[in-house]
């Protein structure tokens, strides 16, 4: 079994009476022998292995407030919110094992859990870039080289969160509402590459389909490091040379965007029928309410997400490798409906 060992504190705050309320709490807890799903060699005759491993570290704090502003015979208004900070990090894993695969496409691109950094992160190949991150080209064709090895391209798990809820009633009716947000983490686009791939992608007009400059790109001139202004990529044109290659697809830092969202999670509208007034002074109808709602409404991407909404793990939900979209998985679906509610 895991084993998790923690503490928390905090504290609740009720004032005039109860019309504004306050709680906050720090936590931290650590987990040894994390359960987790890793891949093994197919010669095994399996694919993946579920083991006990590691040490891994949450802490962080989470704060609420809510009030109701206007409190009257017909009107009630009441503005709430949540915000919570998460540090999540991997302290160990084994003696002789600096990263674990979590989820991965083939050997390359997917989520690890790697010692000392932030569980879990997404890893995959980035350019070749000088000491100030500028991407290496070569001189004679403008084309990127792809770096030897697989890096850390950003943390999977949102460290903010901020819940921002609001509810309007007047007499028998009430309107409500939530909004979320989510920042500070990033997530890989795996369909990025089939859309590079048949030129249904965003990048692949970002230079109206022609030969490019490859951005924030350098060459060495035998001495140095000089910036590139003019000497764009040999077959950069059209939906497909450079970004059908490999040079392009097999680069998984083109893939990596924020995953910072804000997010309508839901509304409603409802309404208490007034059952005295339809069924009369019974005793088996106590309350009846009518609503409609929908959730997942509205969704704010950041600018650098071409793709789809990143709240939905390619791994599949129950998996730690998170922070992973692609065409194998079915997004959050937006819904609308309705409910009768009968109290006797």
């Amino acid at each position: 079994p895991e084993i998790t060992k923690g503490y928390e504190v905090g504290f609740d705050l009720g004032l005039f009476k109860e019309r504004v309320s306050a709680a906050f709490t720090y936590f931290n807890t650590k987990t040894d022998n994390q359960t987790v799903t890793t891949r093994v060699s197919n010669t095994t005759g399996f694919s993946n292995l579920l083991t006990n491993t590691g040490q891994t570290q949450s802490k962080g704090i989470e704060i609420s407030l809510n009030t109701i502003p206007v409190s009257t015979k017909d009107w009630e208004v009441t503005v709430g919110g949540n915000y919570s900070y998460l540090d999540n990090t991997v302290n160990n894993i084994s003696a002789d094992l600096k990263n674990l695969a979590l989820a991965t496409y083939g050997n390359t691109a997917g989520s690890y859990a790697v010692e000392g950094m932030a569980f879990p992160v997404i890893m995959g190949f980035d350019y070749k870039r000088d000491p100030e991150g500028r991407v290496i080209i070569n001189q004679a064709d403008g084309l990127p080289t792809r770096s030897d090895t697989i890096s850390i391209l950003g943390n999977a798990v949102a460290k903010h969160k901020l819940g921002l809820n609001g509810t309007i009633a007047w007499k028998n009716f009430s309107f409500s509402m939530l909004w979320e947000y989510r920042g500070g983490y990033q997530v890989y686009h795996a369909m990025g590459s089939e859309m590079d791939w048949s030129g249904t992608g965003y990048r692949t007009a970002l230079y109206n389909r022609e030969r490019l400059v490859f951005p924030n790109s350098v060459y060495w001139d035998g001495n140095k490091f000089v910036e590139n202004t003019n000497i764009t990529v040999k077959n950069g044109g059209g939906n497909n040379g450079f970004w059908s290659d490999g040079i392009n697809r097999d680069v998984q830092s083109n893939y990596v965007t924020s995953g910072d969202f804000w997010k309508l999670r839901e509304m409603s509208i409802a309404y208490d029928v007034p059952v005295a007034k339809l069924f009369g002074n019974n005793n088996i109808v106590k309350g009846m309410r009518v609503s409609v709602q929908g959730r997942n409404l509205l969704l704010f991407m950041a600018k650098d997400n071409y793709y789809t909404d990143p709240e939905y793990s390619d791994a599949g939900n129950d998996s730690n490798g998170i922070g992973l979209t692609g065409i194998g998985q079915t997004p959050p679906a937006r819904y609308y409906g309705g409910t009768e509610t009968f109290r006797f």
